[in-house]
């Protein structure tokens, strides 16, 4: 178990100095910038821009600090009743202004009411990861399902993107990877969300795993 520590810390290490230089290349781009406008106008689209850089960063350290809790060892879970379909609605709520192109949908089976027990907290995250996922790669809509059948829940999200291949779909869940390289705001990801996702399930003595085209 040490031994799993140490590499998790190692990479880590590496994956904060990897991760943080674009942000800051923006960062010291737009202080660049911003020192030689003329225009208050073009000052304040620069500022605007390094404080998504902030929060860029931010968002990181938060995403790199889950999955450090989560991978280090049993976190502290608190189990309660939640009410799943409230949940998604919650997550969809919170998601939907963030990629206005793309429509959210929450999809009710015959039941009424869904009830889990779970930590909330942790599964709002993972709901929250996999929708904003799929938010990425949707060309127009995604929508979000849960069931119970024979005393387990089930949680669907689709997407109508491209997919991915079926044998990198293992790869996706491996922290840090990302299937498309590119580095884009319009991307987005730091690679940690569907390993975060991973975790959640182990610790919720659940699992994840794509399927489809």
């Amino acid at each position: 178990r040490l031994k799993v520590l140490i590499n998790v810390q190692g990479d880590m290490v590496r994956a904060v100095a990897h991760e943080l230089r674009t942000p800051l290349a923006r960062l010291r781009f737009g202080l660049d910038m911003a020192a030689s406008a003329q225009e208050q106008a073009a000052r304040s689209k620069y500022l605007q821009g390094m404080d998504q850089d902030v929060d860029d960063m931010d968002a990181l350290l938060d995403e790199m600090l889950t999955y450090a809790r989560l991978e280090a060892g049993m976190p502290a879970i608190r189990y309660s009743r939640v009410e799943m379909n409230a949940l998604i609605a919650q997550v969809v709520q919170e998601l939907q202004p963030l990629h206005a192109n793309i429509k959210l949908s929450s999809i009710k089976t015959n039941a009424n009411e869904c009830w889990v027990d779970a930590e909330v907290r942790y599964l709002h995250r993972a709901i929250q990861n996999l929708v904003s996922n799929a938010q990425r790669h949707a060309h127009r809509c995604v929508s979000i399902t849960c069931w119970v059948q024979d005393e387990l829940c089930y949680i669907a999200v689709e997407d109508d993107g491209v997919g991915i291949d079926e044998q990198l779909r293992e790869k996706v869940f491996t922290p840090f990877v990302r299937m498309d390289d590119s580095r884009t705001r319009a991307s987005g990801g730091h690679g940690l969300g569907l390993a975060i996702v991973k975790r959640i399930m182990y610790w919720h003595a659940g699992r994840v795993r794509i399927e489809g085209g």
